[in-house]
């Protein structure tokens, strides 16, 4: 009588029989260090707005725009950009 033997099972698979590999999860620091970039980003763009409004009319025609301009860009909410 003869005994069948078989490589175990735990034997390095073929690249066709492993499991997919998995991306590794986002991290909480990486999500806060995005949160606190764009409220940086907002902030920014609100600061640059209202120095925009404080400009002269002079300073303005330098530059090439009207103060209509200006009032349309400050009326904007601050996540527009």
């Amino acid at each position: 009588m003869s005994i069948l033997r078989s490589t175990p099972l735990t034997a390095a698979a073929p690249a066709a029989f492993r499991a997919p590999a998995t991306r590794d999860p986002i991290g909480w620091r990486e999500v806060l260090a995005a949160l606190i970039d764009q409220a940086l980003v907002w902030h920014e763009r609100v600061r640059q707005r209202r120095q925009l409004q404080s400009l002269s009319d002079h300073m303005l025609r330098d530059i090439g725009i009207g103060r209509a301009d200006v009032e349309g860009e400050a009326a904007k909410p601050f996540w527009r950009p």
